[in-house]
């Protein structure tokens, strides 16, 4: 009878413990305990905004509340991202410019959308101009002051394309209107991107990550939940304030609304540089303009036509463009490029209130 029960027992306990092990490395995998964090700040958010508290320090709270809940979901994100890039042989630079940046960029779609239907074309073109300058001048800027980036060998490629639908949008904006077709034409372009990224997914160098895919999927789609609400909270405590404050429309959405949007961005990019995931860092911030660009605004045009005004803010984001392409052509990452970009983002915001 012994050794019948000794057999009995020994495929339970290697059940067991392999069971154990698998939770143990998963819940390990989930460091930092992100995913506790995003769900706190979520939760918290939620009350908020379901109990219409009229609480004068309601704003700021928000805006505490909502970039708590960037960080934890960006935190999610990369981690979800590499360990999706890692299972299906994409290099790190390809979700940069591809998942990580459209989940990114959800709160300027939102922002962006509705400003649109509700007939707010100025908040639509000043949250998606500033916001690409933003990432850039500022979250650019601020990586690279952290640490010298070694982009992906197709950062060049990439950011030329993006000077490219830049240049466009200029173009299209001569006559002082973006219509319908042009948002057509700005979609057609983004897809045609995404086309050609994926075409040469195989020469780039692979993404390493530990994680397996159904925890890659669930992180990721945590890290999109956290950004969302995350951004949006900041957002409307953003904006808020400065209504308190007595700010104009139209320089809140070039800076604070731009700002609270790149929040994401600028979250997901920081914690790629620090993990050291530096493909995902910059084609984060190409992937994002360009999602912004071709996504966001083409989609914003479509439901409504939306003047332009070619003024400094143009210049700005022309410029930023430029810089970005430049600095990668040219190689230059480190921390006086970045100290530069971070002067000519304030600039940007000086000249936004003057």
């Amino acid at each position: 009878m012994k050794p019948n029960l000794m057999v009995s027992f020994k495929p339970r306990n290697k059940f067991f413990y392999k069971n154990i092990n698998m939770a143990g490395r998963y819940f390990h995998l989930m460091r930092k305990n992100a995913f506790v964090v995003a769900f706190l700040a979520i939760s918290l958010i939620i009350i908020l905004y379901l109990q219409n508290i009229s609480w004068k320090w309601n704003p700021l709270l928000l805006l505490i509340l909502g970039g708590f809940s960037l960080v934890a979901g960006s935190d999610l994100f990369v981690e979800g991202a590499a360990g999706l890039a890692s299972q299906h042989g994409i290099s790190e630079h390809a979700v940069g410019l591809t998942i990580v940046a459209f989940g990114t960029s959800l709160p300027e779609f939102a922002v962006s959308f509705i400003a649109s239907l509700k007939k707010h074309g100025g908040v639509a073109i000043g949250n998606v101009l500033g916001s690409n300058v933003a990432n850039i001048l500022l979250i650019m800027g601020i990586a690279m002051l952290l640490m010298p980036l070694k982009p992906s060998k197709f950062a060049l490629k990439d950011s030329l394309y993006m000077l490219a639908i830049s240049l466009a949008i200029v173009v299209a904006s001569l006559d002082g209107m973006l219509k319908a077709y042009d948002g057509i034409l700005l979609l057609i372009f983004y897809f045609i991107f995404i086309y050609f990224l994926y075409k040469r997914k195989s020469v780039e160098a692979k993404c390493e990550s530990s994680l397996g895919y159904a925890a890659s999927i669930l992180l990721l789609l945590l890290g999109i939940v956290a950004i969302t609400i995350g951004g949006n909270a900041t957002v409307g405590g953003a904006v808020d304030v400065a209504r308190l404050l007595g700010v104009s429309e139209t320089a809140v959405a070039a800076s604070i609304v731009a700002f609270g949007t790149s929040l994401p961005e600028l979250s997901t990019s920081v914690m790629a540089t620090l993990k050291k995931y530096h493909g995902i860092a910059i084609g984060n911030i190409i992937g994002s303009n360009i999602v912004n660009l071709g996504v966001v605004l083409g989609s914003a045009c479509i439901v409504k036509n939306i003047s332009v005004a070619m003024d400094f803010m143009m210049l700005f984001f022309l410029l930023a463009a430029l810089l970005a392409t430049f600095v990668i052509w040219r190689k230059i990452y480190g921390r006086a490029a970045g100290l530069v970009f971070l002067l000519l983002y304030f600039i940007f915001l000086i000249l936004l209130y003057l």
